[in-house]
């Protein structure tokens, strides 16, 4: 057997080789443990692990076609880590400098002080519940007195936070502010404090540039509308509040978190909101973060599909604000309409079409003109379409003439003459509109077409309040819509109302008022709606609603879907119905809005209502309609605060047919991409 001679370069190379990587490996543990030892290991000791929540996205909102009305967009947030800014060399002045930039930056920050922004130290006087359930918890906690005035509050805070007397009062008032929100936010909550968020580029190019102790940037996902119409509906999401927290974070929401306040947004959290996910931090002891891992990943919450059709919204919308703007052109500034609603109600499903509120404002400046919307006198918060509540006029007198039929006191041939002024009992005259003048006889059908007083009051006392009340509340009227969004129920004229509510009798004259839609009657637009999709439905009364469907955040798998609820029938025959329903087709042909739908393409049945408030008080305008007269398909209500008459603000629902019965119906299909409206 041979074997092979192996060359002196080989064993130089096998000898020499294993020897190097020693040498390596020895070189870089004494690096690690004798020359930089020390500093590993200060490192090593002052790196901190957290978990942190992740924020789900939102879902988002979209109108019946498909067309996004909120969603989500990237935003940066500037946070402030409490314990990493408390252990730098100078907590406050890295906070003067913060600030200084936000302020320069026109910025405001996140300030939950409740105590004046300066001198003389107060409480502020509109203290929100929250905050002050907040305050009384951090007394409680470091045991001061409960009776302690804004001004020792405020010397305890400076000295706690060790603030510089050399500092102005708005410099201490800045840095006491943020050092109090850090620490409640640390010892009643969790996590970082977000001290503004949705932070401009430029801010946070001035955060990684300065690397401040504490200060660092977060990113969540925004709510951005898409829309400017449909304020009062859609809503808005802000930080949970104090009062809420226990409710919310029995639910597994961080102490954080941004929840639904009001509108859809509110009423619709469940399904919006998602589930959040956990994030392991490693951070250095300045604060960067240097690692993250996910523990549970963040799941988007569902995409909700409203019955909104956004540009039925938009027609309304814009026909009410141009509609009260040019009658207001005309008037004094003692006679300005303050404001008005318009609801749009498909007949047969109860599906909200458009739902408008006059004044109204823009959701995605809302923080911004939070100030200016409060103090506003006009309200252009507050949603009238569903909250505000006005006598119906003579739009009742539907109502009466069904009860009337139903009763046995008249029937579609009866006729009843106007003597203009009814006298039947001694000492009381309620006149006829039309007094000294007289409508003649007329039948049920006359009788609304020119809203006839006299007739009304007759076969009023003869029906009764109580079969009157009973089938207005069947028409829906004081009652309930079915609607998910919070509303008034507003005030149906009967005689245990007055009975419970006022402590008197019910008298025959009450009757009379009653029957014309006077009296106590105090109706929402919605339930205006809903009475004349209920009177074109030939009684038959559906839920109000806004939810169509719900679906997963990627639309691939339905959730829910909406049935239609009937909520109540008014039991007429249907010869009485179409008796009613031809009178209000004779309104639009022949009576006061026959100016506007005389001559429509589409034939439509209408009331109008004209409120009286008093003397040398411009009256309330109610105008209800709907249409097609023969096969209805929507239903309008609109009221007008000092409208003059139901036939002044008629245009608004002529504007809204228009829409659906001209571009709606159209073979011009409406886009469903996203589509920015405004």
């Amino acid at each position: 057997m041979q074997f092979k001679t192996i060359s002196h370069a080989r064993m130089a190379l096998m000898i020499v080789v294993p020897l190097l990587l020693s040498a390596a490996v020895a070189i870089a543990l004494y690096n690690l443990q004798i020359i930089n030892g020390a500093s590993y290991y200060e490192e090593s000791i002052n790196t901190r692990l957290s978990t942190q929540t992740v924020a789900a996205s939102r879902g988002s909102i979209l109108d019946r076609n498909g067309i996004k009305l909120v969603s989500n967009r990237i935003g940066y947030n500037i946070s402030v880590n409490r314990e990493t800014l408390v252990a730098s060399d100078d907590p406050n002045g890295a906070l003067l400098e913060l600030c200084a930039e936000i302020e320069a930056q026109g910025e405001v920050w996140r300030d939950e002080l409740p105590v004046s922004g300066s001198l003389p130290w107060l409480y502020q006087q509109d203290m929100p519940s929250g905050r002050r359930r907040t305050l009384d918890d951090y007394f409680t906690h470091f045991k001061l007195e409960p009776e302690m005035t804004a001004a020792d509050l405020m010397e305890y805070l400076a000295e706690r936070y060790a603030v510089s007397e050399a500092y102005t009062p708005a410099e201490r008032r800045r840095v006491i502010g943020i050092r109090y929100s850090l620490e409640t936010n640390t010892l009643f909550g969790s996590g970082d404090y977000n001290l503004l968020e949705d932070a401009d580029i430029d801010l946070i190019s001035f955060v990684r540039e300065r690397a401040l102790p504490g200060v660092s940037i977060s990113t969540s996902a925004v709510r951005e509308y898409l829309t400017s119409y449909a304020a009062h509906i859609l809503g808005r999401v802000a930080p949970i509040d104090p009062e809420d927290l226990d409710y919310y974070t029995s639910l597994g929401y961080p102490f954080n978190a941004l929840v639904g306040k009001d509108g859809i947004e509110k009423c619709f959290e469940n399904y919006l909101h998602g589930t959040d996910g956990k994030v392991s931090l490693t951070r250095t002891s300045d604060g960067i973060v240097t690692d993250e891992n996910y523990i549970t990943a963040p799941q988007a919450g569902d995409n909700i599909t409203l019955t909104l059709d956004i540009r039925c919204q938009q027609a309304a919308e814009d026909s009410l604000a141009r509609t009260i703007g040019s009658i207001n052109f005309s008037r004094e500034p003692d006679k300005q309409i303050t404001g008005g609603a318009v609801v749009v109600l498909q007949v047969g499903t109860g599906d909200v079409l458009a739902s408008a509120s006059y004044p109204t404002y823009d959701l995605s400046a809302f923080s911004r003109d939070y100030s200016e919307l409060v103090a506003d006198p006009h309200a252009p918060l507050y949603n009238r379409a569903i909250m505000g509540t006005y006598s119906p006029g003579s739009t009742f007198k539907i109502n009466t003439a069904i009860a009337a039929l139903q009763a046995g006191v008249i029937d579609t041939n009866t006729k009843i003459l106007d003597k203009s002024v009814y006298t039947e009992y001694e000492g009381y005259e309620y006149r006829c509109w039309i007094y000294p003048g007289s409508h003649g006889e007329l039948n049920v059908s006359e009788a609304i077409q020119n809203s006839c007083n006299y007739f009304f009051y007759t076969v009023g006392v003869k029906t009764g309040i109580d079969t009157i009340s009973r089938y207005a509340a069947l028409f829906g009227l004081g009652q309930k819509t079915g609607i998910e969004l919070a509303e008034n129920t507003g005030v149906l004229a009967s005689r245990k109302y007055k009975e419970e509510e006022v402590g008197e009798d019910w008298y025959p004259g009450d009757t009379l008022l009653a029957s014309i839609g006077q009296s106590y009657n105090l109706f929402t637009p919605m339930q205006l709606a809903s009475y004349a999709a209920t009177i074109a439905s030939d009684g038959t009364r559906y839920a109000a609603h806004f939810l169509k469907n719900v679906k997963t955040y990627d639309s691939s798998a339905l959730l829910y879907s909406y049935q239609p609820n009937v909520l109540s029938r008014v039991d007429a025959q249907q010869y009485n119905f179409d008796a009613v329903k031809l009178g209000m087709l004779n309104v639009s042909r022949y009576g006061s809005p026959s100016g506007i739908f005389g001559n429509y393409p589409v034939n439509v049945a209408s009331k109008t209502g004209t409120v009286q408030l008093g003397e040398d008080i411009v009256n309330n305008a109610v105008f209800i309609a709907f249409a097609p007269y023969e096969n209805p398909e929507i239903a309008v209500a609109v009221v007008v605060e000092a409208g003059g008459s139901g036939s002044a603000v008629a245009q608004i629902a002529r504007d809204v047919f228009d829409y659906w019965f001209a571009a709606k119906k159209s073979e011009t299909r409406i886009p469903t991409e996203n589509v920015l409206l405004k």
